[in-house]
């Protein structure tokens, strides 16, 4: 094949898969890596072996830097595919390829793969001298869930780069096993402010199993964990959590204002009528700092406790309930066909619709959306696939902290050849704030048709 009269562009765009797996092979090796890109975007199972071949490495492409690129790129592409054909070539090329671009795009595809003849290779790369390679592969342990990694995910997290201590945090809070939640907690003093966060976040996706260990932590010299602990307890919420959290504001058993203050926030957060008795004693606090944050707990717990107004969306396609404190529009597109906003606009919603979508299954859909979090830097935070009424449904939670932080929480069903999507935004408070509204407007979701 000619590589001048290749276009790679126009092929990609006329969805030429065979077109490409030529390209795959021509002289050019910019051609190639083009041919292996286009390939990744497209995701067509037809390409798996001539991407496997051109995965595979020799010692002789030393000489061209731009192949690694290619290997590259087909990693990816194999990878979003999912076929396990390719297991084994993704492992090799993970365990012995010299690029360590190639290596740590080979952890992730095996991430995506989810083969559990993967994990073993996985637990090695965690030692791979590339600290790229070995937080992919921390990542992709946590994705594929074999509890056999929990041992090598909880030396990960002592790693001297905190890129791999913050993956391996992710990944212990998606394997929920009570063995490390003892590191993750050594974890809430980490040098690192985001290695700290998700070490946070891992703790409360333990929900009541972490109870008595952040109680304990309560009792730590250092208030910073102190206040780290409350936090988590307040989003845990528990009965045990909510009379912890209540004895440390009655008679100040805790001498520091920012614990005291951020354990009525997180009082607040729970919204227990219970806490109301010691949230009005700290009102008078000698801190203004802690008796606005009391102040404000009260008037939320308050407010949570009024009688909520449900309205009813129902355009004949598709169903849902939603509060009063939700403005809700229908827009006239037909893609865009709800608009909605919370309080002062804190959050924003809008519901989307794709059509003819026999084909597509969902998961595939929510790569599209996870390559648009990659492309607006937006941090991937949870994912979890369902279903419900006949809808497959897939939720993902994602968090821009470039500027002002912004949570973005997406719940996609689908059912035979329609798919809607809810895309919210808005700041993390705010969804706090507004949980119960948005599991009303998700929980009650039907596709009529």
């Amino acid at each position: 094949m000619d590589s001048v009269k290749i276009d790679i562009d126009y092929l990609e765009r006329e969805n030429d898969v065979e077109g490409l797996i030529q390209a795959l092979k021509n002289q050019d090796y910019l051609i190639r890596k083009e041919a292996a890109r286009a390939l990744k975007e497209l995701g067509d199972k037809r390409a798996v072996e001539s991407l496997i071949e051109s995965l595979e490495y020799q010692s002789w492409q030393d000489n061209y830097i731009i192949l690694s690129s290619v290997r590259e790129n087909s990693a990816d592409a194999l990878g979003r595919i999912g076929d396990k054909k390719a297991l084994n070539p993704l492992i090799l090329a993970m365990k012995e390829d010299p690029d360590k671009e190639v290596r740590w795009k080979a952890a992730s595809a095996l991430g995506k793969l989810g083969d559990s003849k993967a994990v073993k290779p996985l637990m090695e790369a965690i030692y791979d001298k590339d600290w790229n390679v070995r937080r992919q592969a921390a990542n992709s342990l946590g994705d594929i869930g074999d509890q056999n990694a929990v041992p090598h995910l909880i030396k990960a997290l002592k790693d001297s780069e905190w890129n791999v201590r913050k993956y391996a945090a992710i990944a212990l809070g998606k394997m929920k096993d009570k063995k490390a939640i003892p590191i993750l907690l050594e974890a809430l003093e980490d040098e690192d402010a985001d290695v700290r966060w998700k070490s946070m976040l891992a703790l409360e996706k333990f929900g009541e199993s972490a109870v008595d260990p952040l109680i304990n932590a309560l009792k730590s010299e250092n208030w910073r964990l102190r206040v780290r602990a409350v936090e988590i307890l307040g989003k845990i919420g528990s009965e045990e959590a909510l009379f912890a959290l209540m004895t440390i504001i009655s008679d100040k058993i805790d001498s520091n204002r920012h614990v005291r203050g951020k354990t009525a926030e997180a009082l607040g957060r729970i919204g227990d009528k219970r806490a109301l008795g010691v949230l009005d004693n700290i009102r008078n606090d000698e801190y203004s700092y802690v008796q606005d944050k009391a102040e404000i707990a009260v008037n939320r717990i308050l407010e949570s406790s009024k009688e909520v107004n449900i309205m009813n969306y129902n355009d004949g396609e598709i169903i849902f309930n939603f509060p009063d404190s939700w403005e809700i529009l229908t827009m006239p597109n037909s893609k865009k066909i709800v608009r909605g906003q919370y309080g002062n606009s804190s959050i924003n919603l809008s519901i989307n619709r794709e059509t003819e979508v026999t084909d597509i299954p969902i998961k595939e859909f929510e790569h599209m959306l996870k390559d648009v979090f990659i492309i607006q830097d937006i941090q991937l935070l949870e994912e979890i696939e369902f279903e419900r009424d006949e809808m497959e449904g897939y939720q993902l939670v994602g968090e821009d902290r470039n500027i002002i932080p912004t949570r973005i929480l997406i719940f996609s069903f689908k059912k035979a050849d329609l798919l809607y999507y809810f895309w919210f935004a808005g700041g993390p408070a705010a969804f706090k704030e507004a949980k119960e509204d948005v599991n009303i407007m998700v929980d009650s979701f039907c596709i009529l048709s």
